[in-house]
């Protein structure tokens, strides 16, 4: 009679536990297992990499463990508490975000984008159209894969500073990361994919600041001013006589938030004016 071997109940996994690796990142973050959107599994390893991982060689390319990678992976599905340092390694720590990214049933660069992103580089755009269609593209994503596309790349970048000492500059990175970010199909065709995959990681972490940080900025000032984000101008008493005669002062200012502070040479006081968003009232605060 054939034996099957089963775990010890102490190791066995939790069937109440929700799973962390295979399952989609809005399902992810349904459970409550992400933080600011980021999988709480990426920011564990990250920060773990990021103190103890950055200068060894071979960072990403040097395969962990598979045993110590597979015990760390049960531990997180079975929603122990996992201490990277004292349980893992580095190498087992970049070779278990490896799989986790690996296994998310539609990859961070989604099935639907996929061809988008493949065909804006197979045309005949110059580097410029290509890099401006990439940020719109990126845009498309899902908030969660943007968000974990995002912090990905920025930690990337954060170990090519450091590619004297662990050899893994941005190219080599987006080789390796290429494709754990897009998932392309198995044969041929997917190998001439992959290929441009790669080139489009490259891109995205040598055009970082251009594709993501901008975007972020620009989203800010979109952002429509809180009540509570009031003007704040440093002004004179005697400039001040009443709401009205203020409001056509404003009009002179078009940013959100601003500082004015009026010479003389008189002895100044001081009075804090917030205008508050919808024009309907102010208050005035004596700091004299």
């Amino acid at each position: 009679m054939k034996k099957i071997a089963v775990l010890p109940l102490n190791k066995q996994r939790d069937t109440t536990c929700p799973k962390v690796f295979g399952v989609s990142l809005l399902e992810l973050q349904q459970q409550g297992l992400s933080k600011n959107g980021i999988p709480i599994i990426v920011w564990n390893i990250v920060e773990y990499l990021t103190q103890h991982g950055m200068t060894q060689e071979g960072l990403f390319r040097v395969n962990g463990s598979m045993k110590m990678v597979e015990q760390l992976r049960l531990q997180y599905e079975r929603g122990e508490e996992v201490e990277l340092v004292k349980d893992g390694d580095v190498y087992s720590a970049a070779s278990l975000l490896k799989l986790f990214l690996r296994e998310l049933p539609d990859g961070i660069i989604t099935s639907a984008l996929h061809p988008r992103f493949i065909q804006l580089y197979q045309d005949t755009r110059s580097d410029i159209q290509k890099e401006s269609y990439l940020k719109e593209l990126l845009k498309e994503l899902p908030e969660a894969h943007y968000c974990l596309l995002k912090y990905l790349c920025q930690f990337l970048i954060k170990v090519a500073e450091h590619h004297v000492e662990n050899r893994m500059n941005l190219c080599n990175l987006a080789t390796v990361f290429g494709p754990n970010c897009f998932h392309v199909r198995s044969g041929f065709e997917g190998i001439k994919e992959q290929e441009i995959c790669n080139k489009i990681m490259t891109k995205m972490l040598e055009n970082y600041s251009t594709l993501f940080e901008l975007e972020g900025l620009k989203k800010d000032e979109e952002k429509p001013v809180c009540e509570e984000l009031a003007r704040i101008i440093l002004v004179k008493p005697g400039e001040i006589r009443d709401a009205t005669d203020f409001q056509k002062e404003q009009e002179h200012f078009n940013q959100l938030e601003f500082t004015l502070q009026l010479s003389t040479s008189e002895q100044m006081g001081m009075f804090i004016i917030r205008v508050y968003s919808d024009s309907t009232r102010m208050t005035f605060e004596d700091v004299s």
